[in-house]
């Protein structure tokens, strides 16, 4: 069953590529990642979700990146929260 992290306090330049690179860099292979972008400027939210094999995956890549920065920007990385609307 796979797991979703929530990836916050990202900067606004961030790209998909640029979370994917840190995960991997801490040998973490993530199985989707998505930047939320705003469709008027075309820059990141500042948020975003990583999807992994599993639970375990999860919880070991949080506990592995807490701390972990992406320009000059802490990130804040958790277990995401179910979407009640069941989009994603």
């Amino acid at each position: 069953m796979s797991a979703r992290l929530y990836i916050g306090n990202l900067p606004y330049s961030c790209t998909d590529d640029d979370v994917r690179e840190l995960f991997v860099s801490a040998g973490i292979e993530p199985t989707s990642v998505r930047v939320i972008m705003d469709r008027s400027t075309g820059l990141s939210k500042g948020f975003g979700f990583v999807e992994l094999e599993a639970h375990e995956d999860a919880v070991k890549s949080r506990n592995a990146l807490s701390g972990a920065s992406i320009g000059d920007r802490n990130l804040v990385i958790d277990l995401a929260k179910p979407n009640p609307t069941g989009r994603r």
